[in-house]
């Protein structure tokens, strides 16, 4: 049985993590090079995954330019 097969609560963190990151960066890789054969999870993984990148682009540029007070 492969490590990513095992439920997560099975796994140690750090294996878990690692099984996160790459089903991730598979859906991505499946969404970008060939849309039309990727499945609704591919996409759901992609658009979380440019979510959570906008959120943390977002949470950079607040702190590198603060608001002025009026």
């Amino acid at each position: 049985m492969e490590t990513c097969d095992k439920p997560v609560a099975e796994m140690a963190t750090g294996d878990a993590l690692k099984c996160a990151w790459d089903k991730g960066v598979d859906a991505l890789s499946t969404v970008v090079h060939s849309p039309g054969s990727a499945s609704i999870n591919d996409w759901a993984l992609a658009f979380l995954a440019a979510l959570v990148l906008l959120n943390l682009l977002l949470l950079v540029l607040r702190l590198l330019l603060p608001s002025r007070p009026l």
